[in-house]
């Protein structure tokens, strides 16, 4: 994601968090991006590919099956992945992505628990204490309202920081006996138990907001928590973000088939 840039300047007043921006000219970068992440959020290739041959379905018409129609979902959803993959570009390790929302009941629903989870384990044969977990609640506004995305990331952090990440831990590892989904269901195990070999948590809050709103998102009056190793939190600026989400989820069912 070389094309989430720093944001130099800042108004004053701003608040003391990270804060990215989508580089000029590179919404279509942006797109095609994550236009080849999206449709393997949902689905896996070979889940995919079985049930076009079960069904005599294109692909589109499969994978529109899986994703959210417009509105807040979609936007929810949107933010989610994007932070997945943004956190992964921000380490050197070799991070295990946990694609939840292939585990959704509903579609028209967002996916239960904790919004964003990374893995990071050296050997999964041989687990040590310098596996770490990263647990990231995302938080989008892409149109104007009273919603305040940064106060409820920061909210939504502490909810996973006291008790939902283990409980979302379980119900990963639940769902992937369900599905079957061996690889799943070893890398939850390792980090659902951590009585035997502790690892360390990193959490992260994340607003992903529209550009014409960051400096009035980032200048608010808010109690932040201490930014620590284990804690930050992000904001992100891109320039119309309804219009970039909703053509991400549209191009991704069109070129499916591609």
């Amino acid at each position: 994601m070389d094309f989430i840039k720093e944001l130099n300047e800042r108004p004053e007043g701003s608040l003391d968090v990270a804060c990215h921006i989508l580089a000029d000219n590179s919404a279509k970068l942006l797109e095609d991006y994550l236009v080849g992440k999206l449709a393997s959020c949902y689905i896996s290739q070979e889940k995919l590919e079985e049930r076009a041959n079960q069904t005599g379905l294109a692909y589109s018409e499969l994978i529109a099956n899986k994703i959210p129609d417009k509105g807040s979902v979609m936007s929810g959803d949107f933010g989610e992945i994007f932070t997945l993959y943004f956190l992964d570009r921000q380490y050197k390790d070799d991070l295990k992505l946990i694609k939840k929302w292939r585990y959704k009941q509903d579609r028209k629903k967002a996916a239960p628990h904790s919004d964003v989870v990374l893995f990071n384990i050296g050997d999964l044969n041989n687990p040590s204490e310098d596996d770490f977990v990263i647990c990231a609640e995302s938080k989008q506004k892409a149109t104007a309202s009273a919603f305040d995305p940064i106060s409820s990331a920061i909210s939504g952090y502490e909810s996973d920081r006291t008790g939902r990440l283990a409980k979302t831990l379980v119900w990963l590892k639940e769902k992937a006996i369900d599905e079957g989904n061996q690889d799943d269901l070893t890398l939850a195990s390792r980090f659902a138990d951590e009585l035997n070999i502790r690892y360390s948590k990193i959490y992260r809050a994340v607003a992903i907001v529209d550009r014409a709103f960051l400096n009035d998102e980032i200048t608010k009056d808010i109690n932040l928590p201490e930014k620590t190793h284990s804690f930050e939190i992000i904001v992100i600026g891109i320039d119309d973000l309804k219009e970039r989400y909703e053509s991400v989820f549209r191009r991704a069912c069109e070129e499916a088939n591609l």
